[in-house]
């Protein structure tokens, strides 16, 4: 099966949402992000939460549905913790937060930990989603400008979307990325409170 490269995918996903509320999962999509864009104050990064990086992105959806700055919530997360949040899906389709997009970028296995297969290949997240209760998703051909045109349907569109994108296994060098979990959230929630209209 074809996949892309997942720091192309990261650029990508950040050049079609420069500037919003942006919840990035565990590990090697952090540091990745952080090589490519550097650090921005609209990425929460979500260190030591795998599986819950849904979740999160979930409840700033709904925090900020009636907000006007924001027209979307992206969050980046991986297969295998995704499939650890699982009910989150659930949980999102109940409660259909209209900014929520979801972008799954899927390598089939537990990066961090060694490369063991998750259960991903036998998954079939589109369905799940759409099942659940979500406004749209789609497994989006591995081709970056497909992968363009598919972000920026997403931000134009009602949610929540999910997007999954097959990345491969190769990771490139990066510095570690070991910071206080609640310190990151504390500025991540400075940024929100500046955004708002006083």
């Amino acid at each position: 099966m074809t996949t892309l490269y997942r720091p192309d995918v990261l650029r990508v996903i950040d050049e079609v949402f420069p500037d919003q509320p942006t919840v990035l999962t565990i590990g090697g999509v952090i540091r990745e992000m952080l090589a490519l864009v550097g650090r921005k104050p609209n990425h929460l990064y979500s260190l030591d939460a795998m599986g819950q990086t849904v979740a999160i992105g979930l409840g700033l959806a709904l925090g900020l549905e009636e907000e006007s700055r924001h027209a979307k919530v992206m969050v980046v997360e991986g297969d295998g913790s995704l499939l650890m949040g699982f009910s989150a899906l659930a949980t999102v389709g109940a409660l259909k937060p209209s900014k929520l997009v979801v972008a799954v970028v899927d390598n089939g296995v537990y990066l961090a930990t060694g490369g063991q297969p998750t259960a991903a290949s036998s998954t079939d997240f589109v369905r799940v989603a759409l099942d659940c209760g979500w406004a749209a998703a789609r497994d989006v051909p591995p081709d970056l400008a497909v992968v363009r045109a598919a972000l920026d349907w997403a931000r134009a569109t009602t949610g929540p979307i999910m997007l999954r994108i097959r990345v491969g296994t190769e990771q490139p060098k990066t510095d570690y990325f070991l910071e206080d979990p609640v310190l990151l959230a504390r500025q991540f929630e400075s940024w929100l409170a500046a955004q708002q209209p006083r």
